[in-house]
């Protein structure tokens, strides 16, 4: 049984989890082994010795030469790796806070950074790395904010209907029904707060994000069969989490 975890603060939860994951030995020779891929990238000479993932997000900013390149080149590895995808969401984390309090009004009552960083996951993993190749930082912060909550707002204003003032006093406007991406991410953040593994929900949204246990099979380089093992038993812990 999963019991209930509440969290004041998503951002205080990821800087704790950041604090022990920069200098994880596990997290360090896992990330080291990066460099046998390509030599020549600009990646390898980061990862050569290197103590501290920290080293990785700093090479990743603005102005420290290669900065989209290493970014890129840490967004194709997350496609099979969660670590590099951490690792990239660390990278974006202090624009993704900053661009979603202003929608903290449309949030009802939850954390807005929450919302964005799970948006953030799946733009990780849906990015085009072979067409946006430049900016690619900003690029990942604009989609994961526009799919956390510009889409949905837009959602909602095309099922809007202009109406006459005086109407609003008689007509009692019909509640939308909520799209099944809504329901999802509704359901992927109740079971978040009751402790499944993010690994089974992050499962869970690329295969709704792509439709196809066979894509995902090939990004993360294991058979079919194993991504609908991993989809069934996730399904499980998720209805076990919400039924308690």
């Amino acid at each position: 049984m999963y019991e209930p975890t509440r969290i004041p603060c998503f951002s205080s939860r990821l800087d704790a989890d950041w604090a022990r994951l920069r200098t994880c030995r596990r997290a360090l020779v896992r990330a080291r082994r990066w460099a046998h891929d390509d030599r020549s990238h600009p990646l390898s000479a980061i990862l050569d010795g290197i103590d501290d993932l920290g080293s990785i997000v700093v090479a990743t900013q603005r102005g420290a030469g290669h900065d989209d390149d290493i970014l890129l080149r840490l967004v194709e590895l997350a496609r099979h790796d969660e670590l590099a995808g951490r690792i990239v969401v660390q990278r974006l984390l202090p624009g993704l806070i900053a661009r979603s309090i202003r929608y903290r009004s449309h949030a009802d009552g939850t954390d807005p950074v929450e919302i964005v960083v799970a948006a953030a996951w799946m733009a990780v993993r849906s990015f085009d790395t072979e067409r946006r190749r430049r900016h690619v930082a900003a690029s990942l912060i604009s989609d994961a904010v526009f799919n956390a909550f510009r889409a949905p707002l837009r959602r909602r204003s095309a099922g809007e209907q202009v109406r006459a003032p005086e109407r609003f006093e008689y007509v009692v406007a019909a509640v939308a029904e909520p799209s099944s991406l809504e329901e999802l991410a509704d359901v992927v953040r109740a079971a978040r707060h009751a402790g499944v593994p993010a690994t089974d929900l992050d499962l869970l949204c690329r295969l709704a994000q792509v439709e196809s246990a066979t894509t995902v099979a090939r990004e993360r380089q294991v058979t079919t069969r194993t991504i609908r093992n991993h989809r069934t038993r996730a399904v499980e812990r998720v209805q076990a989490a919400i039924a308690a």
